[in-house]
């Protein structure tokens, strides 16, 4: 169930980025010939005016096509209805609007996680513990509040150094459970993979309740942030400042299957954070994706004059063709995760 929740989760993120090229495409008045969700010869399709809408077998994704919109095509170039005709202005907004859509998405979910669940505290608590660990041994229960280890106040977004520099020295945790405070003596492990020692909890945050107005500013602001924090971490990784870590569909349904059994909380943060990171990647101005077609919409503008079409063309079948090598390597550095992770 968790794994049908995942792929319908990353489905409909795609539909509503695809979507939001499909509706102001139509609003712009350009012509639309098709509006596929998935890849591969469609198993369900209508024709509703003079859109095609279809469903594919391999839900790695969606497409909406454009007449005029991919430079290579043949169309009616006396034809006002097609992408190239339209205002530049409009031509722009199709463009955006995908990842708009997806802003938009991440927004409302993050409204409803401020109204339903309330906002992160800075305040750690105890949402998991791994069978047999020591802080299970100690008598360590989910939903324990983390006060202090051995008089160091704990965060909820900073490691607890106590644990990690012990050595295997017991650690003395203080607690709040309910209204009582007490504190618990417990002995960290090393992990046989990572080295660190552990005590075996997944550590979470205290949430608090918001109200209308504040959920209301922090969700509309949220996208920005979040997509902010997202590219630091991109150019991190590209500088080297920390360990690359890339996963493809398999790797993204097998994390959102692991939120949804987690609980509902899990799930929807996750499909907001990679709602922004949906919008956030095709901004990028790399040739084939959604922020690539526009810099060549602006340097065209700029320009007084449209780039040439085989140019752009050739330009965006280089970049599909390393983003499609980059996807394969992904996927296929998932798919042996998952088997080493099923073997040992």
């Amino acid at each position: 169930m968790s794994i049908a929740i995942a792929i319908v989760g990353l489905a409909l993120l795609i539909v509503l980025h695809e979507g939001g090229h499909f509706l102001v495409a139509r609003l712009c008045g350009m012509r639309v010939e098709r509006f596929s969700i998935g890849f591969g010869k469609p198993l369900l399709s209508f024709k509703r005016g003079e859109t095609i809408y279809q469903l594919c077998p391999i839900p790695l994704g969606g497409f909406v096509q454009i007449t005029g919109l991919n430079p290579h095509e043949e169309f009616d170039h006396d034809d006002p209805y097609v992408y190239p005709n339209r205002p530049k202005w409009m031509r722009l907004a199709v463009l955006v609007a995908g990842p708009m859509a997806n802003y938009l998405t991440a927004s409302l979910v993050a409204l409803g996680i401020f109204l339903g669940y309330g906002k992160h505290t800075n305040t750690a608590t105890v949402d998991e513990l791994v069978a047999g660990s020591p802080a299970e041994q100690a008598g360590l229960h989910a939903g324990d509040i983390l006060l202090q280890a051995n008089g160091t106040p704990i965060a909820a977004n900073a490691p607890i150094a106590a644990i990690r520099e012990s050595k295997g020295v017991p650690v003395a945790i203080k607690i709040r459970r309910g209204a009582n405070v007490q504190t618990l003596t417990i002995a960290p492990k090393k992990d046989p993979t990572s080295g660190d020692f552990l005590i075996g909890i997944r550590i979470g945050q205290l949430r608090e309740p918001v109200p209308l107005l504040s959920a209301l500013r922090e969700a509309v602001v949220l996208p920005a942030v979040a997509s902010g924090e997202m590219l630091k971490g991109l150019y991190e990784m590209i500088a080297g400042k920390q360990k690359a870590s890339l996963s493809g569909p398999v790797g993204i349904a097998r994390e959102m299957a692991r939120a949804a059994d987690r609980g509902a909380l899990d799930f929807l943060q996750l499909i907001m954070l990679l709602s922004v990171y949906l919008g956030m990647f095709n901004l990028l101005p790399l040739p084939a994706l959604d922020g690539g077609r526009a810099l060549f919409l602006g340097i065209s503008a700029l320009r007084s004059k449209d780039v040439n079409a085989k140019t752009e063309a050739t330009v965006h079948m280089v970049g599909l063709v390393l983003l499609l090598g980059v996807f394969v390597l992904v996927t296929f550095k998932d798919i042996k995760d998952i088997i080493v992770r099923w073997v040992n």
